[in-house]
């Protein structure tokens, strides 16, 4: 696998889509920021709440964060269904229109999502579980919270081990239910195995894991360069998000054969 020319091809592809077409640009600003309204609605009231004196009402500030948090989920669906398109294949950046199908794709998106993540909820959920249980019934003993803090510790580890197997499917999932429109697609195991053998599994984590070093270095300093940080990392989220998607797309097509996929014909 030639990493080198995916990088290049997948930055290519952001700048000529995004660079030529601000108003592409901008809408998909707003569409990132979206999620963070219900949230930031829900933080607003609180601090009016504390400077006017008031005690928060914990139970309803909590039921209404929930809340806040499965809106924000929802609204987010149009932002990803974008980056649904760009998993179809196209070979330039779509445009950001006909919202009820980027609705559709996201929500279907976000389901997809949600169940890949339910075993490492699981297992995250055990893991604090035993740790409240244990920390109860143990006494002050140094040596049980050392046993207390590896056990925590070992459920972590196995969460992210576990979590970045899970995304290895995901993402080829993934691409293969924006290509044949079924959820169905995305849990096609055997199909999916089949796929990353293609491409070659030695190729295909370091792919993913180069992705993740981008990614993690771009957003690291951006988070370090003071006072306008914040401002660029809302600015290029989009750049991120295409390029990550566009990425992932093209080590999929690395295969040799991807002649079961088609693009299916837009309305």
């Amino acid at each position: 696998m030639d990493y080198g020319r995916i990088i290049d091809e997948s930055f290519g592809y952001t700048k000529d889509g995004l660079a030529g077409n601000l108003g592409t640009w901008i809408l998909l600003i707003i569409l990132a920021l979206l999620p963070a309204i219900p949230i930031g609605v829900i933080f607003a009231f609180m601090v009016i709440s504390l400077m006017a004196g008031t005690a928060p009402n914990i139970p309803l500030f909590v039921g209404a964060l929930a809340a806040a948090c499965i809106l924000a989920a929802i609204l987010g669906s149009f932002y990803q269904g974008y980056m649904v398109r760009i998993y179809r294949g196209e070979d330039t950046l779509p445009a950001v229109d006909g919202f009820t199908g980027l609705f559709s794709d996201g929500i279907r998106y976000l389901v997809i999502t949600i169940i890949y993540a339910i075993p490492v909820l699981l297992i995250l959920l055990v893991s604090m579980g035993a740790l409240i249980l244990a920390s109860l019934s143990a006494g002050p003993d140094i040596r049980n919270i050392f046993a207390l803090l590896g056990g925590a510790i070992a459920g972590i580890i196995t969460a992210l081990v576990v979590g970045f197997v899970l995304t290895l499917f995901l993402y080829i999932g993934v691409v293969r239910f924006a290509r044949m429109g079924k959820i169905r697609e995305a849990f096609n195991f055997a199909e999916i195995r089949n796929t990353i053998g293609k491409i070659g599994w030695g190729p295909y984590i370091l792919a993913v894991i180069i992705l993740f070093v981008i990614v993690i270095l771009v957003s690291t300093v951006l988070a370090f360069i003071p006072f306008i940080g914040p401002v660029l990392q809302v600015i290029l989220a989009p750049v991120l998000s295409i390029f990550s998607a566009k990425y992932i797309t093209l080590v999929y097509d690395s295969q040799e054969n991807t002649g079961d996929l088609k693009i299916p014909a837009q309305d």
